[in-house]
């Protein structure tokens, strides 16, 4: 027996020349079928296994019935047909962590994830190294296409980004949160929002803004419609101070800094790095000669062109660049102390950077709330430079120099800043031409370093998702009555000359709830102003911080708007 009732994927059932077939559209197979399973597939999702063999055994022989059963079983065991997310704890042997948290990101591969030589883009890399180090405090189940554990603490579930609505009950029963990547492209997250079964949810954020201000829209549309107890996590203090200009409750933004594995990213002999290096590309200049190191994609938005100028304006220096290719640089005359030295594997890294004496960090896109290259580089005892903007001061702190950029109050293009090379060209020098301070923020570069940590990281999201279930436990739902209606003044407001209309406005709020439980002081209609009357109102079937938005539109005093809100808030939880 196979134990139906079963939900089924979504099928598409046709005949080809009297022969029927299953269209598997959730896995994109057909499967051939006989004319019992098609009959028994009709009944899978309302049937016991018992009752269709009852039901059946009129129309089919036990033996056909019996071989339906075989190969459904085997259909089943592939992934195919039925168990979208079905049974969990059944079809999935988990290991025996205390907690289980449920990893939806889709459009990315869930096995890159563990092979890291894969990934480019530095948001992939310290997801890959977050996951690696969260399985120290719970399971990861990563939605996909199938069943199976990938490694220790890690699981693939055959659940679609399409079915989380539908298994919202079961997902609440077995996950204790949802941890997701923000992509401002996708529309997925926000019909969850509305279901208070599903967990918390922790939204990653890795680009605040940028594309022209379509990514500040995504993050602010995901902030309205997010519960009390949802939240965005992000690499740098920067985005909470960033976003505050924009939200009245900044506290949905959680710094929750990457990490640095500094047994692999370490000092080693610096000549013995630069002579391998200087063998590799054949040029003995990087033996002898200062250098300055670049580490990344060889793109405008990463400083790749204030990198080639900063190369024309030091010609007695030599200017390293590793990464992927030269991109559309390679057809340019490139001044002759700019040295292309290849794209290196991840295990190479702590080689390359050693060859550096400086590293800088150019990159004038929305996206840079952190710079792991750099606290890479950091590890190794290279001193960094990096621009002042974003989150990218708060990693060096004291450990690097900070050269002076133009940063723009609206993105242009993917661009938020631009670089002073100048200013970039002046400290390299004066770092490079002295050797005591060079020394000195050498050894604070890999001592702050030290305290970044992919453990830190992962008992951070663990933190946070306790704390987000004490923010649910503590959420009320608005269930006072009230209503709104016109008013005559009184005789002593008409006396005293107040008001010009012989009619005035208000909303009244009952001194009942929906369930008519009497849950103010006495039995009476409270009056309240219009505006705390709608915000009362919206309440009921809208968030927090969509009625902020309502608050800040209709009332123009901004600091009125969010006592208003902060007032109407209060009596719907002392009154829950």
């Amino acid at each position: 027996m196979i134990g139906f009732p079963k939900i089924l994927h979504q099928l598409h059932l046709f005949e080809e020349e009297g022969v029927p077939y299953a269209a598997d559209l959730d896995k994109a197979r057909v499967v051939e079928l006989s004319a019992v399973m098609l009959d028994i597939l009709k009944l899978a999702e309302t049937q016991t296994d018992d009752v269709i063999v009852e039901t059946l055994s009129a129309s089919y022989k036990e033996e056909d019935i019996s071989g339906a059963f075989e190969r459904f079983a085997e259909l089943e065991r592939e992934g195919l047909l039925f168990n979208r997310g079905e049974d969990l704890e059944r079809s999935l042997a988990t290991e025996s962590k205390w907690r289980k948290l449920l990893v939806a990101i889709p459009g990315i591969n869930v096995d890159s994830f563990f092979d890291i030589e894969t990934l480019s883009a530095g948001t992939n890399m310290a997801l890959a190294h977050m996951i690696t180090h969260l399985t120290k405090y719970a399971d990861l189940h990563f939605t996909g296409s199938r069943n199976r554990k990938i490694t220790d603490g890690v699981y693939e579930v055959d659940i679609g980004i399409g079915d989380l609505v539908r298994l919202r009950s079961k997902i609440a029963e077995t996950y204790y949160g949802i941890l997701t990547l923000h992509q401002e492209h996708d529309r997925w997250l926000l019909p969850l929002y509305r279901h208070p079964e599903f967990p918390p949810i922790l939204v990653q954020n890795h680009a605040p803004r940028g594309h022209g201000g379509q990514a500040i829209n995504s993050m602010l549309r995901h902030y309205a419609a997010m519960r009390d107890w949802d939240g965005f996590t992000a690499p740098s203090d920067y985005v909470r101070d960033f976003y505050s200009e924009y939200v009245w409750d900044p506290s949905f933004f959680n710094t929750l800094r990457n990490g640095v594995d500094a047994t692999l990213f370490k000092p080693m002999e610096k000549m013995v790095a630069k002579k391998e290096i200087a063998a590799e590309v054949g040029d003995d200049r990087i033996e002898s000669v200062p250098t300055v190191g670049y580490l990344s994609r060889v793109q405008s938005e990463k400083g790749a062109s204030v990198y080639v100028k900063l190369a024309e304006l030091n010609p007695h220096l030599i200017f390293l660049i590793a990464g992927p290719n030269m991109g559309r640089y390679a057809s340019r005359k490139l001044p002759d102390n700019l040295v292309y030295i290849g794209f290196h594997p991840r295990e190479r890294l702590p080689l390359i950077y050693n060859a550096f004496d400086v590293y800088c960090f150019m990159s004038m896109s929305g996206e840079e709330t952190f710079g792991l290259t750099v606290l890479e580089a950091m590890a190794c005892g290279v001193p960094p430079i990096v621009p002042n903007f974003d989150g990218v001061p708060s990693v060096v702190g004291d450990a690097g120099l900070v050269a002076n950029a133009e940063n723009f109050d609206h993105d242009i293009a993917t661009f938020v800043s631009y670089p002073c090379p100048v200013d970039f060209s002046e400290k390299i020098n004066t770092l490079l031409n002295n050797a005591d301070m060079w020394q000195v923020l050498s050894e604070k570069a890999r001592q702050r370093a030290a305290l970044f940590t992919w453990d830190k990281t992962a008992r951070r999201i663990v933190r946070l998702f306790e704390e987000l279930h004490q923010k649910k436990k503590l959420a009320n739902p608005n269930r006072l009555l009230n209503v709104f209606t016109p008013t005559q003044p009184s005789e002593d407001n008409a006396r005293r000359g107040e008001g010009t209309s012989p009619l005035q406005y208000m909303s009244l709020v009952l001194s009942m709830n929906a369930h008519y439980e009497r849950c103010l002081m006495r039995d009476a209609a409270y009056p309240l102003s219009v505006e705390d009357g709608v915000a009362l109102s919206i309440l009921k079937n809208h968030t927090t911080r969509e009625v902020e938005a309502l608050l800040a539109a209709l009332i123009p005093d901004e600091t009125q708007a969010r006592t208003t809100l902060k007032r109407v808030r209060g009596l719907i939880d002392g009154t829950a």
